[in-house]
């Protein structure tokens, strides 16, 4: 049996986040899928053998474009310093996240009335996310860029709230209708306020 090609998958994850953004998600079959994406249906069975695998392959993927913008140290230009990185891979996260917010929306909306798909949406996305940005943290500290006493985990799940959480409330909840969001400002103060807190030295 022949296995997706990698463009069969993309099309398969590009058709459904596409329903899941316009399409309530007990509406989704595989048909409906299948249609959507122009892959037959007995072969995305074959492939991922379940919608719950289909949605952890389309966070995973999420997660993975979010990621590639963290490079190593040694690939930092010359005079940039952790908390530009920071201000980088902070201003990409939100960029990705504000691509993505139709379907974010409608994904938090179905956690919240299905506990099955909010666990799955926290494991493959949530967790995973921090445990990618605590790899990040851990590099530089291996460099002493960060305290020895600091609780790196702890640090990388407190950098992404602050992040993430703005923009959901604004986008998500009504917020912009209030006041906009300043992206620069937003990564500039967290990035100084998660590096140098804001205690007088």
């Amino acid at each position: 049996m022949k296995a997706l090609t990698p463009e069969e998958q993309r099309a398969v994850l590009d058709g459904a986040v596409q329903l899941f953004t316009h399409s309530e998600p007990k509406g989704i079959s595989l048909d409906k899928l299948a249609r959507t994406c122009g892959v037959p249906a007995f072969d995305i069975v074959r492939h991922y053998q379940s919608r719950e695998n289909i949605l952890t392959a389309v966070l995973e993927r999420e997660l993975d474009l979010m990621a590639a913008a963290a490079h190593q140290p040694e690939f930092r230009m010359p005079g940039e310093t952790l908390c530009d990185e920071l201000h980088v891979l902070g201003g990409v996260i939100l960029q990705e996240y504000r691509a993505r917010l139709p379907f974010l929306g409608k994904l938090l909306a179905e956690a919240m009335r299905n506990p099955e798909v909010g666990a799955l949406f926290y494991r493959t996305f949530i967790r995973q996310g921090r445990l990618l940005f605590t790899e990040f943290l851990n590099e530089r500290k291996s460099l002493g860029e960060l305290r020895e006493s600091v609780d790196i985990e702890a640090a990388a799940a407190i950098f992404l709230a602050a992040l993430t959480g703005p923009l959901l409330l604004t986008e998500l909840y009504g917020g912009q209708l209030v006041e906009p969001l300043d992206d620069d400002r937003l990564l500039s103060q967290i990035s100084d306020v998660f590096l140098n807190g804001v205690k007088r030295k």
